[in-house]
């Protein structure tokens, strides 16, 4: 009995045991998950601590540097305001140097200017004494003087007597009448060769295209040119006379540009005349004689004789404008028929008979690099052509060709210190690029590059420009290039 007794103690002393060391163990394991968890929340602590630090350091890290950069920024102005102070001195001190020099100069000169004054004063003083004197000598020199004029008069009415009777003498009416026979000759025989015969004759005895050829037509113009500056004189109030001798000298003018032969290089000199007397006609310049005896309302009427680009007749006012910017090349005498050409191109008439005389090739011409002058009045001519009118459409289609287009080609390469010739020019060729044929011109005088190239490359500086040249792409249907 005793050994199972002690048996069962010892059961129970181990179950108590066993119980105790589980309790022990479970007591062991709580233990070490609070010590993990409290190390991980330590450490947790610990790096948001660290973290705060950081950010706290590095934003005044930054802001030092900040204030840093400040204080040298300060330092440098301070140091350029400082120089520049310096250079002022400077140059106040130099001023100031010349201010003392110059103020010397002008006391030494005020001196001199107030003792020459006073030299005067007494010169003055002594020319009255002398004048008193002289009062008698005066009225005695009257009268031989007024003998003297008389005489005068006399002589200038002897040589103007003298010059009329030389003007009049059988010479001059034989050379007068010798210009206009050889004139009239000259164009009957080209009428009768070239017209008159050929329209009656079954075979003739040249082709047809001959009497067209530019070389027979400027060998005629050749003949005729030279005479028509006195003819040109001699009718210069009698329009019926007058029209026909300006149109042929137009006419003529633009054969002879066609072509560079021997005989057309040597009119410059008769062409220059004939420009000359449109301009300002001999026949209304007031000889010598008639100045020193004329009256001056005689004067003013003869000067101010409506003749050429006077005249009262707005056809003649015109193609006298448009012959004189093909002949002479004063800036001047330039600058003048373009004024007058505006003023002219106000009315329709004005612009259909500009049309008429196919004036377009005349105002291209300076649009060229040698007449930078007058390039900009000229696309104010051109530009006035291209507003909306009858004849607009007509002159849209002068223009179609490829000496309009090479000439806008060669303006738009040229810089030119003027942005509204190029704004001018770029309206009249978005309207150009309406028109599908002028599409090929654009493509062979490489207009379109450059206009993408101006895109490209000027910016947003005039807005207006750029609108015009975007819409002359959109036209003919090109896309614009970017800067990517």
């Amino acid at each position: 009995m005793e050994c199972l007794i002690c048996q069962s103690l010892k059961m129970e002393e181990n179950n108590i045991l066993h119980e105790r060391e589980a309790k022990l163990k479970e007591r062991e394991r709580m233990l070490t998950i609070s010590q993990e968890s409290l190390q991980t929340v330590t450490d947790h602590q610990m790096r948001s601590k660290i973290s705060a630090l950081e950010e706290k350091f590095g934003s005044e890290i930054v802001q030092l540097e900040q204030t840093l950069k400040e204080k040298l920024k300060e330092n440098k102005r301070l140091k350029e305001n400082f120089e520049t102070m310096k250079q002022a001195n400077d140059a106040l001190k130099k001023e100031i140097e010349v201010l003392t020099l110059r103020n010397s100069k002008l006391e030494k000169m005020s001196n001199s200017l107030q003792a020459r004054f006073v030299n005067l004063q007494r010169k003055q003083e002594y020319d009255l004494k002398l004048k008193e004197s002289d009062t008698m000598k005066v009225t005695t020199e009257i009268s031989s003087n007024q003998q003297s004029r008389e005489n005068t008069s006399q002589k200038l009415g002897e040589k103007l007597e003298n010059k009329i009777l030389k003007n009049n003498t059988p010479q001059n009416k034989q050379s007068v009448v010798q210009v206009y026979s050889t004139t009239v000759s000259i164009l009957f025989d080209w009428i009768c060769e070239a017209h008159l015969r050929q329209s009656l004759t079954e075979l003739p005895i040249k082709p047809v295209e001959t009497y067209k050829s530019l070389p027979f037509i400027q060998d005629k113009v050749v003949k005729i040119l030279p005479n028509l500056v006195d003819i040109l004189r001699d009718n210069s109030s009698n329009i019926h006379c007058g029209l026909p001798c300006l149109q042929f000298i137009y006419w003529s003018l633009l054969h002879l540009d066609q072509g560079q032969s021997p005989l057309s290089l040597n009119m410059s000199t008769t062409t220059r005349r004939i420009g000359e007397e449109i301009y300002y006609p001999k026949s209304s310049k007031v000889p010598d004689v008639e100045k020193m005896i004329g009256s001056s309302a005689t004067l003013n009427e003869k000067i101010k004789e409506p003749l050429f680009m006077r005249s009262t007749n707005n056809h003649i006012r015109l193609l006298s404008t448009l012959i004189v910017l093909k002949t002479l090349s004063r800036a001047d005498v330039i600058a003048q028929a373009f004024n007058m050409l505006k003023l002219e191109l106000k009315s329709e008439h004005a612009k259909e008979l500009f049309l008429y005389y196919q004036a377009t090739n005349v105002i291209l011409n300076y649009l060229k690099p040698i007449h930078k002058a007058f390039t900009s009045v000229a696309m104010e001519i051109l530009l006035q052509m291209a507003t909306d009118s009858p004849f607009q459409q007509m002159f849209f289609e002068s223009c179609s060709n490829e000496n309009f287009f090479r000439s806008a080609a060669l303006l738009i390469r040229t810089p030119l210190p003027d942005i509204k010739v190029m704004e001018r020019l770029s309206i009249i060729l978005q309207k150009l690029s309406k028109l599908k044929s002028n599409r090929r011109f654009f493509e062979t005088y490489t207009i379109v590059a450059i206009i993408q190239e101006m895109l490209v490359s000027g910016g947003n500086e005039n807005a207006f420009l750029n609108l015009n040249l975007k819409s002359i792409l959109h036209n003919l249907k090109i896309p614009a290039k970017t800067l990517f």
